[in-house]
């Protein structure tokens, strides 16, 4: 037998969206070692964050003093090279365009270092699932040592860009924003001069 239940709607507001992208980001960083995974959750990460502005404007687009206040935002925001970039990745998503990644990868070594004069390194994606899998051989009659892969995913522009870092630095960006409106939208209202 099966109950039926109702899910109470989901207020949806910018500050949700903000919280959904932060989700996504840290789905990224969990799944940095998955080629399968990693690559969904930035395309769903990208356009989460996009939408908070979208929910920011539908939410206080007819308040005079948020349209005064975010006409000046968002000529800084197409000001911003990153969040121009961050938009671009977004849009090429979107347009079934995808983003061109890439993805570096090296074992995590001990902090003290190797010491050794042969040194084999193995690595493969396994299966369905997409994850990194890498194996190091230290001398030559040394075992394979399974080993966890250090993984930074980039994009080539006209210079190498971390995603994650950018990733991360638009989310900073993202925030500060919607503190700045919160702290302005309670702010009391100035007496007329």
């Amino acid at each position: 037998m099966l109950l039926k239940a109702e899910m109470v709607p989901l207020a949806v507001s910018a500050h949700a969206k903000f919280h959904e992208s932060v989700y996504f980001f840290n789905r990224m960083i969990e799944t940095r070692a998955n080629v399968r995974l990693f690559p969904h959750h930035l395309s769903a990460f990208l356009s989460a964050l996009r939408s908070v502005t979208f929910y920011l404007q539908a939410q206080f687009g007819r308040d005079a003093a948020f349209a005064e206040w975010y006409g000046k935002k968002q000529e800084a925001m197409r000001g911003n090279p990153l969040l121009r970039m961050l938009k671009e990745f977004r849009d090429e998503e979107l347009h079934a365009r995808p983003v061109a990644l890439k993805f570096l990868q090296s074992p995590k070594l001990p902090r003290e270092g190797i010491l050794t004069d042969h040194v084999e390194l193995t690595t493969t994606t396994t299966d369905e699932s997409g994850e990194i899998k890498m194996w190091i051989k230290v001398g030559k009659e040394g075992a394979d040592e399974e080993v966890a892969p250090e993984v930074r995913w980039v994009v080539d522009m006209p210079e190498e860009v971390d995603v994650l870092e950018s990733c991360e630095d638009g989310l900073r960006h993202i925030d500060a924003l919607l503190r700045e409106w919160d702290e302005r939208s309670k702010a009391p209202a100035k007496p007329p001069v």
